[in-house]
């Protein structure tokens, strides 16, 4: 059927073979059939993903017909088309022409990517530039048709510009376009028309045109977020990065000139984006008439707030109890930041972090919220004086050559010995550049500090990586430990997990826990310790020194 469709095929037939056949293989167009054979097809597209992606390649995955649900995983796995039997040689045609125009327009953008590439494209990715969308846009109104646009924001971009400087972050740019170009070249409707563009140097937008394209904004935000679930690989590593979009919608009914619909939308998507960037990764935040217009100002001014806070002292802790399951005693307690502002009242954690990154306040914050809790801790008495500190640590810290010597001038200023210092990094934080975070963290544990991997679960955790991991601790994330509760796979997933922590010789403890219910499935598989609103929630240093008098009479967690 390939060379029915007037191309050279080369067949490679034992699945640990596929990625190195097409290393050695001039070719842009892999065909994975994974009919009949769903669990290993998927593995080859896994495999071959980050190899077709540097290629700028195409990947048309086969699934039968009773695999059809897997269409999202094999997308998932990097394949950037799919077909589905029962199909004939013209469908099986027709799909690898377009899987090799798809594979030619990615190697022209790469190829034309130059300076001299005119006014209407982004020199970095070869999209459309921000002008170039607006007018499209324009022209599009003009012509009567109902527009509307998706605005994509890049999360912790500029972390990974400060940690792996300005060459890796261009390069991670043009990966992402290289990615989202062929979701948003997607099935189209009758008469629907898009165009993907970057805006500034972490934001790229989708503007679509047509009658039904209302209806496919939210659906196609979504579909182009999902794009960030899987890392890019940029020189070697593994980069994580999260999505957030902001939408907006014009029905054509407007009276207002062309260009001021294309104008208006552009910034009402931006609008609605600033308010995505103040929820969580793949959140998606349509425009309406009663959001508040002066949002991006808004967000502006919360930069500028946060830089007289770290001075004012704005910044709160509270500190949330970590007990042992098997007899009930408060060990130890995690330091969690909130930002009691002026004017908006208190903010939460998510908040703060976000508005230290876009203000790239990261690393300063850091060390502000670390070296208080020094402070605090170490004037800890009475039932107080045994428990160890925990706190967060993030990717900028970590990329931060001077973090180690600060954070050791910082315990001794404070008086707090380092043995009674867990440091919490995530796995997101780390992944980026493995071997720089473990010697990092290596260098921490030689000093008596803990080291505890965080929300394992809530990401790309996988357990072959614990064993290179130089950690003392694992704390599931909630989602991971609702599912000692959930269904029987789930709990057998998840035991499992618990099980191979322990024999790595780990400390397990579950975050989340809410109820007895969960209290008791903990216990039962296997978690040393919990953490959650069941054994209490974060509180301030005075009633933080209460509840442990309190627990020194209550001597079992219940």
């Amino acid at each position: 059927m390939v060379t029915a469709a007037g191309l050279l095929p080369r067949v490679e037939r034992l699945a640990e073979a596929a990625a190195a056949r097409f290393e050695a293989e001039p070719v842009r167009v892999v065909v994975v059939d994974a009919r009949g054979a769903l669990a290993a097809g998927l593995g080859v597209a896994q495999a071959l993903g980050p190899a077709v992606e540097r290629r700028h390649g195409a990947m048309l995955v086969l699934l039968s017909r009773t695999d059809v649900s897997a269409a999202g995983t094999a997308r998932d796995a990097g394949a950037t088309s799919v077909l589905v039997s029962p199909f004939g040689s013209d469908a099986f045609a027709n799909a690898l022409h377009l899987a090799g125009r798809h594979a030619a327009r990615l190697a022209a953008a790469v190829e034309t990517a130059a300076p001299s590439e005119g006014p209407g494209g982004d020199r970095l990715t070869g999209l459309a530039s921000g002008d170039r969308v607006q007018a499209w846009l324009a022209e599009q109104r003009g012509a009567g048709r109902p527009v509307g646009v998706v605005v994509i924001g890049v999360g912790r971009f500029a972390q990974i510009n400060i940690a792996y400087g300005r060459d890796t972050a261009d390069r991670l740019l043009a990966a992402i376009a290289q990615r989202l170009g062929p979701i948003a070249d997607g099935r189209l409707r009758r008469g629907e028309q898009r165009l993907l563009g970057r805006l500034t140097a972490a934001e790229f937008v989708l503007a679509l045109a047509g009658g039904h394209a209302g209806d496919a904004l939210e659906p196609m935000a979504r579909q182009l977020l999902r794009g960030f679930e899987r890392p890019f690989a940029i020189d070697g590593r593994q980069i994580h990065v999260s999505g957030r979009a902001g939408i907006a919608w014009d029905d054509g009914r407007s009276e207002e000139e062309a260009e001021g619909v294309a104008a208006g939308l552009m910034r009402e998507a931006v609008i609605a984006l600033a308010d995505a960037r103040g929820r969580g990764p793949g959140s998606v935040v349509r425009f309406d008439q009663q959001m508040d217009r002066e949002a991006p100002t808004r967000r502006a001014d919360l930069e500028s707030d946060l830089y007289r806070a770290l001075d004012r002292g704005d910044i709160t802790l509270l500190f949330q109890p970590q007990a042992n399951l098997s007899d009930g005693v408060v060990t130890g307690a995690e330091a969690l930041s909130r930002w009691d502002h002026p004017v908006h009242g208190r903010l939460s954690a998510s908040i703060l972090l976000e508005t230290a990154a876009s203000a790239e306040l990261a690393v300063a914050l850091g060390r502000h919220i670390r070296a208080r809790a020094f402070s605090i801790a170490a004037a800890w008495t009475g039932p107080l004086a045994e428990l160890r500190l925990s706190v967060n640590v993030t990717a900028a810290d970590l990329a931060d050559p001077e973090f180690v010597p600060i954070l050791a001038r910082d315990l001794a200023q404070a008086g707090l010995s380092p043995r009674r210092l867990v440091v919490e990094v995530t796995e997101e934080a780390i992944i980026n550049d493995l071997d720089a975070a473990s010697a990092t963290l290596s260098l921490l544990r030689a000093d008596g500090v803990g080291v505890a991997l965080d929300d394992f679960g809530a990401g790309y955790s996988s357990l072959a990586r614990l064993a290179r991991l130089p950690v003392d601790t694992l704390k599931l994330d909630r989602s991971l430990a609702q599912g000692l509760s959930g269904s029987e796979r789930e709990r057998i997933v998840v035991e499992g997990m618990i099980a191979t922590a322990r024999r790595l010789g780990l400390t397990v403890i579950a975050e989340g826990i809410e109820d007895d219910i969960l209290l008791s499935a903990a216990r039962t598989a296997g978690c040393h310790g919990v953490q959650g609103y069941c054994i209490a929630p974060p509180l301030d240093n005075s009633a933080l020194a209460n509840f442990c008098k309190r627990r020194k009479v209550h001597s079992v967690v219940a």
